[in-house]
């Protein structure tokens, strides 16, 4: 059996271990969980999945700006559905299957091999460093008595201030660093690297507020918190290919992170309810994807191509006129 194969199975035995443990520990916390779930408000849902598509919103401009650079220039509502019908692979054991929808539908508009890998590149970049920063961030702003304690430090305010900025330094120098190697091989330039760390810091704002949102308990002050632990937790599960969609690995992370502020029932739940909005969230992204491919597909047959680009279509059209 090739390493693929067992790869495969691990993956698959990773998702039934998961649904399998947490309905065990739901069914042992049945009484816990039963009670925080009629304490969660309907507009507490509702806010957390608005907030969830604002986020998911701005992250699709990630994506634009990384086909940008590399000569492709979809509408804003074609980059959703692309990234909508494709973010539903994530949930196929396999952790790889949404890069390989996106490459499929970059190389039918034009991408080279090399050009499809260096926007994901680009973009799985800017993603997870954002997260990384605004994690640090919000650590450094809300919980600077942690690293103090670590560092040996006093537990100052003015200290924190100048740890965030410093962690926000280093994060444009390490995207100016990543532009300008990238720049080398991309067909056109690349966006500032202010604009890309002010949509990546809105994004997890939004993302990590969706989060925030379902907790009635913990007044305002503790939402940068609760921002900068969930794009924590959201990186981790990224990364952790094994897991289908993070399963598993972000609501540990959750719960490790938030373990002295909130009980373990209360993260479990809520990192479970919002699992649900957040799939929600995906399958509606995934449906505007499926109509824009539905109302394309006229178009798509009378010009001989197949979802190519607008240009492209144009040019067909006149050449067969």
């Amino acid at each position: 059996m090739d390493k693929k194969k067992i790869l495969g199975i691990v993956k698959w035995l990773w998702l039934v271990l998961v649904l399998a443990a947490a309905g065990y520990y739901f069914y042992r916390n049945r009484e816990q969980v039963t009670n925080l779930l009629s304490q969660l408000s309907a507009w507490r849902i509702m806010l957390s999945l608005i907030l969830l598509l604002i986020g998911k919103m701005f992250l699709v401009l990630l994506v634009q700006f990384s086909v940008n650079t590399e000569g492709w220039h979809p509408k804003y509502t074609e980059t959703l559905g692309i990234y909508g019908i494709s973010s539903l692979g994530k949930y196929i054991p396999g952790g790889v299957w949404h890069f390989v929808g996106r490459f499929g539908v970059y190389k039918i508009n034009g991408l080279s091999a090399k050009a499809t890998t260096r926007a994901l590149v680009l973009e799985n970049i800017w993603l997870l460093g954002s997260a990384v920063a605004t994690g640090v961030v919000g650590v450094f702003l809300i919980r600077f008595d942690l690293i103090a304690d670590l560092l040996h430090l006093p537990n100052q305010k003015w200290l924190a201030v100048i740890f965030t900025v410093a962690a926000l330094g280093l994060w444009l120098l390490v995207l100016a660093l990543v532009h300008k190697i990238m720049r080398r091989y991309t067909t056109e330039d690349l966006p500032s690297i202010f604009l890309v760390a002010a949509v990546g810091m809105v994004l997890w704002t939004f993302i990590g507020g969706s989060f925030f949102v379902m907790f009635q308990e913990f007044p305002a002050s503790a939402a940068p918190l609760f921002i900068g632990g969930y794009a924590v937790s959201w990186a981790v599960g990224y990364i952790a290919v094994f897991a289908p969609g993070g399963l598993g690995i972000r609501e540990a992370v959750l719960s490790f992170v938030f373990s002295n502020i909130a009980t373990v029932e209360m993260i479990a739940v809520y990192a479970a309810m919002n699992r649900i909005i957040w799939v929600i969230a995906e399958v509606m992204f995934g449906l505007v994807g499926m109509l824009q491919k539905k109302i394309m597909a006229p178009e798509a047959e009378y010009t001989g191509l197949s979802l190519n680009s607008k240009e492209e279509q144009d040019k067909s059209i006149q050449e067969n006129s």
